[in-house]
């Protein structure tokens, strides 16, 4: 009966990240047909309540799990920085699996996070923010707390370590794929993700990484459209 219960709660939490994920992009797509002062309720709304949901899901998991008292010092910052040049591997070699593949030159999942330039001229200001905020900051935190976190708490021991890896990671790449080939890709991020979190059982080395691993989309985007702006 429990781990019924425990299936329930962990697709609950999918759901509740896919969310928290998506809804600043179903607001960029209806921001033509949508009012002024409905876009600033909506994006501040937005802003407020996904930032209410972190910090729940934040506390929630805290609860469960005593390792999360471990200091996260600069020598943990120190070696988070080197699973994320592991994570850069990856994404080279995950960019040109998906050129050879498809004749793309990035995956799927990125094309839709970038926008293009007249779409970036043209977005809602606090849009831009909420997107960005939700790409870099609410992302990661959610997805490390939901698959890495308490996926790990509510089905496995603390010995299945190789079966949370592999399992974990099918489910993270499943939820970001559209293209096939980008199975691999996305299977080996949540490894590398899932391997930080395994190193010390502290989720907040899985976050620094997946932070810093976003952050380059992140400041890519932003830089552009301050130069846009700037003209």
């Amino acid at each position: 009966m429990q781990r019924f219960k425990n299936i329930l709660k962990f697709i609950g939490l999918i759901f509740l990240t896919l969310s928290v994920n998506i809804f600043p992009m179903r607001l960029i797509a209806t921001q033509e047909t949508t009012p002024t002062y409905v876009q600033w309720l909506a994006s501040l709304g937005y802003l407020l309540v996904a930032s209410i949901v972190l910090v729940l899901v934040w506390k929630k998991y805290k609860n469960k799990d005593e390792k999360e008292k471990l200091p996260f010092t600069w020598k943990d910052f120190g070696i988070a920085l080197l699973f994320y040049l592991a994570t850069r591997l990856v994404a080279i070699g995950g960019t040109f699996l998906i050129q050879m593949v498809t004749g793309n030159a990035t995956s799927a999942n990125d094309v839709a996070l970038m926008a293009t330039n007249e779409q970036l001229l043209n977005m809602f200001p606090l849009y831009f923010t909420a997107f960005h905020v939700a790409i870099g900051i609410f992302a990661p935190i959610m997805e490390e707390l939901v698959f890495r976190g308490f996926f790990s708490h509510y089905f496995f021991k603390s010995n299945q370590k190789w079966l949370k890896l592999i399992i974990s990671s099918i489910i993270f790449a499943v939820l970001h794929i559209i293209y096939p080939v980008e199975f691999i890709t996305y299977f080996a991020l949540g490894s590398i993700f899932y391997l930080a979190y395994a190193r010390r059982g502290n989720i907040m080395d899985s976050i620094a990484v997946h932070l810093l691993n976003n952050s380059l989309l992140m400041i890519f985007s932003i830089v552009n459209y301050l130069l846009l702006i700037l003209g």
